[in-house]
């Protein structure tokens, strides 16, 4: 969005449709979708300023309804504003039955700033499906930030290839809604010493608290000598084993 950010109107803004197929003849219910996860991201594909974020939302859906679609609103201008975000299944002709499971899921990213124009310290509250467990309240920032994410385990293993491969499953951490896993860097320090970073992304401030472990599989090489004592350094944790 260039230029001076014009004001969002509070009420509906759109109602965008998911699915590939169209509501068939009759009338339509729509109820809310089952909501497995939400995060925020930074739209790294918009420059900052001003401020982008989007809304990553997994819902559930079912073969037995027809469309989906999204109802969005927002009470801006105000000094909290708030975005209520409806992820709706539909159906036109036949009920599902209760309490089945979804049949499949899909994930989506929610452009929030066709919603709300974000200033950096101002408070900010995303609900999504009027569900307290899925409301992420948030500060909004200037910049992405990228740290050395806590490790909260590891564990080093080797496959069956000619040369062996050997790798390091690591279990970070991410302590809020705006906390996500980023990228890792391997390097070598001396002929025994593997140093292993993994860093996360921050997109915002004083965000919802969420601990929530991840794993990753990160490939160490195969430049090891039978028998050697190897070190494994990942950001706090550290372990030895033998080639």
């Amino acid at each position: 969005m260039n230029g001076i950010l014009s004001v969002v109107l509070a009420s509906l803004l759109i109602l965008s449709v998911l699915a590939s197929c169209e509501p068939s003849a009759g009338p339509c219910g729509c109820y809310g979708a089952p909501i497995v996860d939400v995060d925020i991201w930074p739209d790294e594909s918009s420059p900052l300023p001003p401020l982008q974020y989007l809304l990553y939302v997994v819902s559930g859906c079912f073969s037995c309804d027809d469309f989906s679609r999204n109802e969005v609103t927002s009470d801006y201008p105000t000094i909290s504003p708030t975005i209520s975000i409806d992820i709706l299944n539909c159906n036109c002709n036949v009920s599902c039955p209760p309490d089945s499971p979804p049949d499949s899921y899909v994930a989506q990213n929610i452009s929030l700033n066709h919603y709300v124009v974000f200033y950096p310290g101002k408070v900010y509250t995303v609900t999504v499906n009027h569900n307290v467990t899925m409301n992420i309240t948030f500060v909004a920032g200037s910049v992405v930030t990228i740290y050395l994410a806590h490790i909260q385990d590891i564990e080093i293993w080797a496959d069956n290839s000619s040369p062996t491969q050997y790798f390091v499953d690591v279990v970070s951490e991410e302590h809020s809604f705006c906390d996500h896993f980023d990228s890792y860097n391997v390097t070598r320090a001396g002929n025994t010493t593997i140093m292993v970073e993994v860093f996360n992304l921050m997109c915002s401030t004083n965000c919802t608290l969420r601990y929530r472990n991840v794993e990753h599989t990160i490939p160490l090489g195969s430049d090891f000598v039978t028998g050697g004592n190897y070190t494994v350094a990942v950001n706090n944790m550290t372990e030895i084993f033998v080639a």
